[in-house]
């Protein structure tokens, strides 16, 4: 695989209250991650062209690694969408970010009506057409305007947007009154984060480009003007858990990652996803043990309706 070195822009202002103020939070591989004075809230200050953003993903992500993840994430996600949605006959779901196709097919089989997603890989999109028959559509604007949904779900998506209140008000124009809106994003105020500081795995700022933590996130959501609060969920992977304990054990010389561009591309390429058989199987377990009625765990979930 020819790995090419990209070129980013610099962002000045923050992306989700529009503030100047800004401060230095941390560089890794040349890209600085900013924070913002006035509303707390890290993104990525050097970031790809939002066009050349697209392009990466439809492009790319299509690899075993990718494929693997999206089939052990989701075992957890249905169970989410039955938390928040016990009852999904008859109901409509469109999946923002849905990949290849996974949580849509297993929400079909547990009775929803009409299930659609929105992926920007050709290749995953493909999959979900053609493999799975779902309704995949490449860009969300190529919904009809007037076309809503009872459920809008982005799970680990809105990390990837480097203007996520657009996203979610664009994300809420397909969303039914009394719908539901379901995001779940990491949490980059949670105790694995602040244990493994630069060296967490999930700092990769070429892809994700906002780092919300709970106060962060829900706030944007209860301050766009159309949303209410209806439930949280969150738990921390025991994966983290394992390099959390193992980082602290050894003083930081194990446990934790040091972020490089072409490390993450070429692993993207070369790589499967570790312990595969083993996650798909534990990972379900484990969230039903670990899960919690709180945004404190490393992955967070929250619901929102529509008002």
């Amino acid at each position: 695989m020819n790995v090419i070195t990209p070129k980013f822009q610099a962002r000045n202002q923050c992306p989700l209250c529009r503030s100047g103020d800004l401060s230095d939070h941390l560089t890794l591989d040349g890209i600085r991650i900013a924070s913002c004075r006035a509303c707390r809230f890290t993104f990525s200050r050097d970031t790809l062209q939002f066009s050349e953003i697209d392009q990466f993903y439809i492009d790319g992500y299509h690899d075993r690694r990718h494929m693997d993840g999206q089939r052990v994430n989701a075992t957890i996600n249905v169970e989410l969408l039955h938390h928040f949605c016990s009852d999904l006959s008859g109901r409509s779901l469109l999946d923002i970010g849905s990949g290849y196709g996974f949580l849509l097919d297993k929400a079909r089989s547990s009775g929803a009506q009409r299930c659609a997603g929105v992926e920007l890989s050709q290749v995953q999109r493909n999959y979900s057409t053609k493999e799975l028959r779902l309704e995949t559509h490449g860009q969300i604007d190529l919904l009809a305007a007037d076309d809503q949904f009872d459920i809008v779900t982005a799970f680990e998506v809105i990390e990837h947007i480097p203007e996520p209140r657009e996203f979610i008000e664009q994300a809420c124009k397909h969303l039914k009154v009394g719908g539901s809106l379901i995001i779940g994003t990491d949490n980059f105020a949670s105790d694995v984060v602040n244990v493994l500081g630069r060296q967490f795995p999930k700092w990769i700022p070429h892809e994700h480009v906002s780092f919300f933590t709970s106060t962060t996130l829900k706030g944007m959501l209860e301050t766009s003007g159309t949303l209410r609060l209806a439930g949280v969920r969150s738990f921390t992977p025991w994966e983290l858990l394992l390099r959390k304990w193992l980082f602290r054990l050894t003083s930081g010389r194990k446990g934790g990652k040091t972020y490089s561009y072409l490390a993450e591309r070429k692993a993207d390429s070369q790589s499967g996803y570790r312990y595969f058989t083993l996650r798909l199987v534990a990972n379900r377990i484990w969230f039903k043990f670990a899960g919690q009625p709180s945004l404190d765990g490393e992955m967070m979930y929250i619901h929102m309706i529509k008002a």
